[in-house]
């Protein structure tokens, strides 16, 4: 995946891969069992092969572009993705979302049945995303209490309101 990727970066006008995204592109296996281990206590009767493909980001991309040029440029990196053969099965738009702005997407490669994500980011979005990382794994951890989740939440909502949404997002 990581070559078609790259040979889609260099075709494009504007914009680019993440940087070292050959080091980013597969999630920590750490984060992978634990992503996995829960899927498995919450589905039991579910194969952990099946459920692993649930893991959609274990394989992931991140394109980045200015926000001027940010609605064009997703749209052509999904037409060459679709173009490749890859299908299409997820599009999230969360530029309106209060605590997270960007567009992720999730596709399949047909040819080897594999699962991936792609997502779109502004420079600002991306650095964004980066700051709120380690508090969105607390979000998301059934462990923490609620009023701590409210709390981050807020955060993650004051960071991206700074955010400004490229246009025709």
């Amino acid at each position: 995946l990581t070559p078609a990727m790259r040979r889609l970066e260099a075709q494009l006008e504007r914009g680019q891969l993440l940087p070292d995204t050959e080091s980013y592109a597969l999630k920590p296996p750490d984060e992978f069992r634990e992503r996995l281990a829960d899927l498995i206590q919450r589905h039991p009767d579910k194969p952990a092969e099946e459920l692993s493909d649930e893991v959609h980001d274990g394989i992931r991309y991140v394109y980045i572009f200015e926000a001027e040029h940010y609605a064009d440029a997703t749209l052509q990196v999904h037409s060459r993705l679709k173009g490749q053969g890859f299908e299409l099965e997820v599009r999230r738009n969360s530029w309106r979302n209060p605590e997270y702005k960007g567009i992720n997407t999730r596709w399949r490669d047909p040819a080897h049945d594999i699962v991936f994500e792609v997502q779109f980011h502004t420079p600002q979005s991306w650095d964004a995303r980066q700051r709120a990382d380690a508090s969105y794994q607390k979000i998301t951890d059934a462990a923490t209490m609620p009023a701590e989740r409210g709390r981050l939440r807020a955060l993650h909502a004051e960071v991206s309101a700074a955010i400004p949404i490229p246009p025709r997002c």
